[in-house]
């Protein structure tokens, strides 16, 4: 194992710029002396509201603010903002890859460190993590469910980072099912065909096909659903050996079986969820994880802020 990369399940690598189709032939041409590398993202631009299976019907994509000329991204930034809070809907600041070596650990969900130096990275000028965020229309509800903060402007500062992930929530707790999709339509679907082709022609958008045929090919293929078998079959598996360890231990023989297996599940989410502690770099100093951040604004047209891109 040579490198190690930040990836969630709503997210592909496009090895764009490589001399074949490959992230390992991308990752494989970057300098030794390089340790991190960064993937700047796109962000789906989705063209309807019923979408069921993003990897395969999303074509469409918003450039990052690194491979976009200054001039065009500040000058088309409101059309491509489109009455949100910000450039894009989620985060702006990318993906990274590590390798593999002593001493390294994750800093954030976005970029890697090192306890013995500071990491020599480089961000590449054509490959992109693509980001299919806010796809799906029941991707709203499922933002809600998944956090017990009240539906106010200030308490859900608690649960969600990003100021679209906040009016998200907030809509979706609040709204009715038809307020729901005709929000939806207006702040994340691009049914203007006239202002989709004017960025297309920018540069601004982008259309990148080849995710959506080879997931399609994979699907049709059956790998798939044999990956997704398996993957049923090993948890059956587990799940009865957990049962099995836990059926010799006279301390619990009044408890259900299916309590051992529930309760590791839950440590395991709760391990998840729990904030990790700052690290400290070599000198001692402790430094928080790099968060998710947004694109550069219109205040940053003025170069203020923009050191950390």
């Amino acid at each position: 194992m040579d490198w190690i990369m930040h990836l969630d399940t709503d997210e592909l690598l496009y090895p764009g710029g490589a001399s074949e189709y490959s992230i390992r032939r991308l990752l494989a041409d970057v300098p030794e002396d390089v340790d991190m590398v960064i993937f700047p993202n796109y962000e789906s631009s989705v063209e309807r509201d019923d979408i069921k299976d993003p990897f395969s019907e999303v074509s469409m994509f918003k450039k990052n603010y690194d491979h976009l000329p200054k001039d065009t991204y500040f000058g088309m930034y409101k059309e491509a903002t489109r009455g949100n809070p910000n450039y894009f809907i989620t985060y702006g600041n990318g993906k990274s890859a590590a390798r593999i070596q002593d001493h390294l650990r994750p800093n954030g969900a976005h970029r890697w460190h090192n306890y013995a130096k500071s990491p020599n990275e480089i961000k590449l000028e054509e490959a992109a993590v693509l980001h299919y965020t806010y796809t799906k229309f029941s991707d709203l509800t499922s933002r809600r469910d998944r956090c017990g903060c009240k539906p106010t402007k200030e308490d859900v500062k608690r649960c969600f980072m990003l100021d679209f992930d906040r009016a998200a929530f907030i809509i979706a707790s609040t709204a009715s099912e038809e307020d729901m999709l005709r929000w939806y339509n207006e702040r994340v679907v691009w049914n203007d065909k006239q202002l989709n082709l004017k960025l297309l022609r920018k540069g601004v958008l982008t259309r990148i096909y080849a995710p959506m045929a080879i997931v399609q090919g994979l699907r049709e293929s059956g790998v798939f659903t044999s990956v997704i078998a398996a993957a049923v079959d090993n948890a059956k598996v587990g799940q009865k050996e957990s049962v099995d360890r836990n059926s010799t231990d006279h301390d619990h023989e009044d408890e259900p079986r299916t309590s051992f297996v529930a309760a590791n599940n839950a440590r395991k989410i709760l391990n998840v969820v729990e904030p990790a502690p700052a690290y400290r770099d070599k000198d001692g100093g402790a430094s928080a994880a790099v968060p998710p951040l947004s694109p550069p604004g219109l205040d940053d047209a003025r170069g203020e802020g923009l050191a950390r891109w």
